[in-house]
């Protein structure tokens, strides 16, 4: 059986591992188009996949739960499995992702809650939701014969709260749920993000979210792990090799020599998920506001 652990490095077998991973939302992608993709990602060396779950697609409305079609999230990780490529899953109740509502589903907002947070009943519909996407993921972990190596508590929650009831909730029901692959959360390397948005005294692994400035910014993280006492290896989770376009604007680019060079400076210190790999399409009304 393969393991995955988190010491001083990455661990896979025993064996020290880079992770290098390129995000592919399957969500955003045609499922004629999955292998292809997946593909391309596994061509050019990478041995990872990352990709966020929108809740608001899974459960369009209460109590309705779709994984047929582009929803397919099995379908899409054994596609990986098939491919030899491991997962990193985002089951996040809230992914941003720039995608509608960040991916919560806009049946919450006719409840009296506060969402993002320990709120009982915001917890409650979490929990509801969480009971039958784990059905679907668990048995795909790494502990048991799957591709799955980790996934993510939240998302980028320094930025918003720093309710650490709703953490440890959060962290607590996926366990509960069968969940036993190393968690991480993902935050801007500053003090002030990681400090409210991860959960170190949890055992759960900081990752930092930046385009540029690697040096600086793992700098900066392994200084917030080593504040804790901790030796964790340093993974950038969302290195931003492009970003976001808006209707009708001009497309955004990087110059290539400047891409590569920042690229290099992560590589150097650790490990990289390429947000994005393989960007796709908003399809329906899905591109609203995160």
């Amino acid at each position: 059986m393969a393991t995955f652990e988190i010491k001083e490095e990455f661990m896979l077998n025993g064996e020290p591992f880079k992770i290098l991973s390129g995000a592919i939302h399957y969500f955003r992608v045609h499922p004629s188009d999955w292998h292809h993709s997946l593909h391309n990602l596994k061509a050019l060396g990478f041995n990872t996949v990352e990709t966020y779950v929108p809740w608001n697609i899974h459960e369009p409305n209460e109590g309705e739960f779709r994984f047929d079609g582009i929803r397919d999230l099995v379908g899409f990780i054994k596609e990986a499995e098939k491919m030899g490529l491991y997962v990193i899953l985002r089951p996040t109740p809230y992914i941003c992702a720039e995608w509608e509502f960040g991916g919560l589903p806009a049946w919450l907002l006719n409840k009296d809650m506060r969402i993002r947070s320990s709120d009982p009943k915001f917890l409650g519909y979490v929990r509801e939701y969480y009971k039958i996407l784990m059905e679907q993921v668990v048995p795909l972990q790494i502990t048991n014969g799957g591709p799955i190596i980790m996934m993510q508590i939240e998302n980028e929650y320094g930025s918003y709260g720093e309710d650490k009831d709703y953490l440890r909730a959060i962290k607590t029901l996926m366990e509960d749920l069968g969940v036993n692959v190393p968690l991480f959360t993902s935050d801007g390397s500053w003090l002030a993000t990681l400090a409210a948005g991860s959960m170190v005294e949890e055992g759960v692994l900081p990752t930092g979210n930046f385009g540029s400035r690697g040096k600086e910014n793992f700098a900066a993280l392994k200084d917030f792990h080593e504040s804790y006492g901790k030796k964790w290896p340093l993974m950038c989770m969302e290195f931003w090799d492009g970003w976001f376009n808006r209707w009708a604007e001009p497309i955004i680019t990087r110059e290539t020599d400047e891409l590569v060079e920042a690229l290099r400076e992560v590589l150097e210190l650790g490990s990289v998920n390429l947000y994005m790999f393989h960007g796709g399409t908003n399809f329906g009304f899905m591109n609203g506001s995160s």
